[in-house]
């Protein structure tokens, strides 16, 4: 039984699931750029999210052993709250829903629920250690390189780690061009988003600017993501691009030179030396000369010398 329709296609990745529970008709599309569920998954705040896995799996437990419908609703509306927080968690929620709307209290299927939520709140941080860890020795560019498969098989033996603290992979069916995940489990999740970035040979790094992982599905010599910064709308890459900018021109001797006098005669109008008029008027030609110095029409001596020489 499945709960939860995911798929990749191109550089997305699509998730699609009924909100009463029910199979083959989503109500609820969510696209978001490849691997994206997987590393924000990574960034949770495990501080705020276990004691509430820790919650609901008290409460459905007791839901199961008393049938207390307060100790179910309490559960439900957790369930909803994270499921705000990941895609993830929507799964779980959809999952305890459907077995009281849809197949109207199956006391089989909300044991297994109390069994697998328990599982899952043990296994939580470990899980998550486990994908860090898969990150540093298989696709992280940096510190694996760039083929994933030959480090998945240095680090495996078949669907097993040879390290224990490598994220353990559960057989799945093989040889499909465009594989589709019919979920009931969030481990299940996590393994098809591994297992598809090394056979597509997906790297990862971590972004100069913001230290988040993101997959390198565009150019591999990509350093920074292309994710908007916290609190503003531009992405990390328009930032990275504006600072390798700044730290060519600051390691630029010509333009070191210009800048020295253009910020040496922008003071002067503060002093009331010269005018805004006759500032404006010496940056005008400073920037011609300096072109001519850019295009080795004239030499940085001859340059720094019109810059000494010029009036204002």
């Amino acid at each position: 039984m499945w709960y939860a329709k995911m798929y990749f296609s191109g550089e997305k990745e699509f998730f699609e699931n009924d909100a009463f529970g029910m199979q083959g008709l989503p109500s609820k599309q969510l696209e978001l750029p490849f691997l994206e569920s997987l590393l924000t998954f990574l960034e949770l705040d495990e501080k705020e999210i276990t004691p509430m896995l820790e919650r609901i799996s008290v409460n459905w437990e007791h839901f199961v052993e008393s049938s207390d419908l307060g100790a179910h609703t309490a559960a439900m509306v957790e369930l909803g709250m994270l499921a705000e927080k990941h895609i993830y968690f929507r799964l779980l929620y959809t999952r305890c829903f459907g077995c009281i709307s849809v197949n109207g209290f199956d006391q089989a299927e909300i044991q297994a629920i109390a069994l697998d939520l328990k599982e899952f709140v043990t296994q939580f941080s470990e899980t998550r250690k486990q994908v860090e860890k898969f990150l540093e020795c298989v696709l992280d560019v940096d510190s694996a390189g760039r083929e994933p498969q030959k480090q998945a098989a240095k680090n495996y033996h078949y669907d097993q780690p040879r390290d224990p603290e490598l994220f353990r992979f559960e057989p799945v069916e093989p040889g499909r061009c465009a594989p589709v995940l019919y979920s009931s489990a969030v481990r299940d999740m996590i393994d098809y988003s591994l297992r598809s970035c090394v056979e597509r040979g997906v790297t990862v790094r971590r972004c100069k600017n913001c230290g988040r992982w993101f997959p390198q599905t565009g150019r591999v010599s990509a350093e920074y993501c292309e994710r908007p910064v916290k609190y503003g709308e531009q992405r990390c890459r328009e930032i990275g691009a504006f600072r390798q900018w700044t730290k060519k021109q600051t390691d630029d001797p010509i333009f070191k030179a210009y800048r020295k006098e253009y910020k040496k005669r922008f003071a002067w109008i503060r002093a009331g030396r010269i005018t805004d008029e006759q500032f404006y008027a010496w940056s005008e030609k400073a920037r011609e000369e300096k072109k001519k110095c850019d295009r080795e029409i004239i030499s940085l001596e001859e340059f720094q010398q019109w810059l000494r020489d010029s009036k204002i």
